[in-house]
């Protein structure tokens, strides 16, 4: 038997079901509601589905920030290391099946919703904004929790010190490794200076849109021949 309610010992809602039911993915649980007709139960599956996917969300993303954290100790430069060497292949991969400005933005943006944060966009006349008030990932982590921070400026954390060891993935994943393979980033990360800053993105509609400063700030040089409001080449 289903059941779904509060534990007087854990002091929330969680799935009380019989054991053979308990693996049941919460998931399957909405799908047959759903089907049934039963809307209310689908409905409140459905908010219990979010807040445990969730939970595991959290425990991950804290999990890697404590190793990154941990192997700060051996050299910060480290963390650049294992960066490089997780995303490279991502970004290939990205670049190949994802070349154009819509779909990236598409699939970025469905892993901010995938992180759960609070996230909203706004068209400008040459790139597209979007703000993350927080993250759901790293944005999150250091608003909850001290956070490892670089102590010194690397170009791989946007040429600051003081930027949490999480957070810098994005510097390497969405800029420094888009520009060496083809030489524009997929978008810019403005990460906030204090924790309850948003942290935003921009998504130029054309590269050579893109001012010099986001290029040397990550230690790279733009590859890109600016264009005048007519198009022309100066």
């Amino acid at each position: 038997m289903k059941k779904l309610e509060k534990s007087k010992v854990l002091g929330r809602i969680i799935r009380q079901d019989n054991p053979e039911e308990l693996v049941t993915p919460t998931w399957t649980v909405v799908r047959n509601a759903i089907r049934a007709g039963n809307v209310d139960e689908a409905l409140a599956y459905l908010d219990y589905g979010y807040t445990e996917a969730k939970m595991m969300h959290d425990s991950m993303c804290s999990f890697v920030e404590q190793t990154f954290t941990h192997l700060a100790a051996f050299g910060e430069e480290e963390i650049y290391k294992v960066l490089r060497n997780r995303y490279e292949p991502v970004m290939r991969r990205w670049l190949a099946d994802t070349p154009g400005l819509k779909e990236s933005l598409e699939r970025a943006v469905e892993f901010q919703r995938g992180h759960g944060g609070h996230t909203a966009i706004v068209e400008e006349p040459d790139r597209y904004v979007v703000t993350c008030d927080p993250c759901g990932s790293g944005g999150q982590l250091r608003r909850t929790k001290d956070v490892g921070k670089t102590k010194k400026a690397y170009p791989w954390a946007w040429g600051k010190s003081g930027v949490p060891y999480y957070c810098v993935h994005c510097s390497v994943m969405w800029e420094i490794l888009p520009i060496e393979l083809r030489g524009f980033p997929v978008r810019i990360n403005l990460i906030g200076d204090t924790p309850s800053d948003p942290c935003v993105h921009l998504y130029y509609k054309k590269p050579e849109l893109i001012p010099e400063e986001y290029f040397t700030r990550v230690g790279q040089k733009p590859k890109l021949a600016k264009t005048s409001g007519k198009g022309k080449k100066v």
